[in-house]
């Protein structure tokens, strides 16, 4: 059975770049996000930070809290190839992560949450030209990380398997990718 790695994480904190070097070592990756994105582009809304995240709670409100998990399970089923391991990107809470581990077992199932401290993740942001409606309103990021914070993102950073601290250099972290990814292909992370 292939290893699903499933990371969490606030808005800005590393997720992509987690992406980035799971791609480069040749794993797949999906993004929760573009579920949601692919549902609002069928709808006709338009794709915004704020609309992504009233749309994302709207959607588990009328859908069940874990739709959108069980959207990207039915597309890996449909997409995926055997690998090793597969890298979900966007966990927004615990009852997203039991959605894949009841489809893919328990001990196939790895949360990795990804830290890096609100204004770090605020600069980073700019940095990248990211979906900030106001690039000057740290008041809009805060809105941000309270709608996440309400989906379940803390529990699902509290209860993860593993934790990378993006607090250092693009290069550092990079490496800690790599070495997290490794000892999970390795079976020395989860359960």
């Amino acid at each position: 059975m292939v290893m699903i790695i499933c990371i969490t994480g606030m808005r800005g904190c590393g997720k992509t770049m987690f992406g980035d070097v799971a791609r480069s070592m040749a794993l797949p990756v999906y993004e929760m996000r573009s579920i949601v994105a692919g549902m609002m582009v069928a709808e006709g809304i338009e794709i915004s930070n704020r609309n992504i995240r009233e749309y994302a709670k709207s959607i588990r409100e009328q859908f069940g809290k874990d739709i959108v998990a069980k959207k990207m399970i039915e597309l890996i089923r449909k997409e995926n190839k055997p690998k090793d391991a597969i890298v979900i990107i966007g966990i927004r809470g615990m009852y997203e992560v039991r959605a894949f581990r009841e489809s893919f077992g328990e001990k196939n199932v790895v949360l990795l949450a990804i830290h890096a401290p609100p204004r770090i993740r605020y600069r980073r942001l700019l940095k990248k030209d990211m979906l900030l409606e106001n690039k000057d309103s740290y008041e809009d990021f805060l809105w941000s990380d309270e709608m996440e914070l309400g989906f379940g993102v803390a529990k699902a950073i509290a209860l993860a398997d593993i934790m990378i601290i993006n607090d250092g250099t693009l290069d550092e972290y990079k490496e800690k990718c790599k070495e997290v990814i490794g000892s999970i292909l390795r079976g020395e992370v989860g359960i």
